[in-house]
């Protein structure tokens, strides 16, 4: 009779252990969204440094809004961001590698490098410059849907999908505070 006691409480025992252990690595409650959440931020602002994305680029301005499909790419040394969509600056690509700009346009026959350049990735089209803003700034992150959202106040928004952790969509606003630029990630592979 002892033995089956003693086997009751090892047993108890070991089901307390297996479920402490569960609710720590498990996906349960607001807790672990949190956590998640943390996470994603983290990864957002610390890995997000090489990646290859095509995108779609609408741009308003007073009287027009226009739509281009681009290409980015980004590695720590060498920049690119081509012009997929057809119209009137369809071929142009810009790259800059060694501090060297080559702008080039299949469809003008255009070729040009530019020597001692500054990078390429300073610009608002591509997410390290968000990045760079969102961690000099006194921004904040909130969830919405299923997004987390990093806003930098007077500059812009991120979105990054919950599920994946990978950008969906960054909102550039101008200097009057209207979102001017909205870049849609319809497909990105963080390196």
């Amino acid at each position: 009779m002892k033995k089956k006691y003693i086997i009751l409480i090892f047993v108890i025992i070991l089901l307390i252990i297996f479920a402490f252990c569960y609710y720590n690595t498990s996906i349960f409650g607001n807790n672990i969204i949190i956590k998640n959440e943390n996470k994603i931020v983290d990864y957002v602002l610390n890995n997000i440094n090489e990646y290859e994305a095509e995108i779609e680029v609408t741009v308003k301005s007073n009287k027009t809004t226009n739509t281009y499909k681009m290409k980015q790419n980004v590695s720590k040394d060498y920049s690119s961001l081509e012009v997929l969509s057809k119209g009137k600056i369809n071929g142009l690509k810009i790259e800059i590698k060694d501090n060297n700009l080559k702008v080039q346009n299949t469809m003008l026959k255009l070729d040009k490098i530019y020597e001692n350049y500054k990078p390429l990735t300073n610009n608002t089209l591509f997410l390290g410059t968000f990045i760079e803003k969102f961690k000099n700034s006194n921004s904040a992150t909130y969830m919405k849907e299923n997004n987390i959202v990093f806003d930098v106040p007077n500059f812009g928004k991120l979105y990054v999908d919950t599920q994946t952790a990978k950008p969906t969509k960054l909102v550039i606003k101008d200097n009057t505070k209207k979102s001017n630029i909205c870049i849609n990630y319809t497909s990105i592979e963080i390196k």
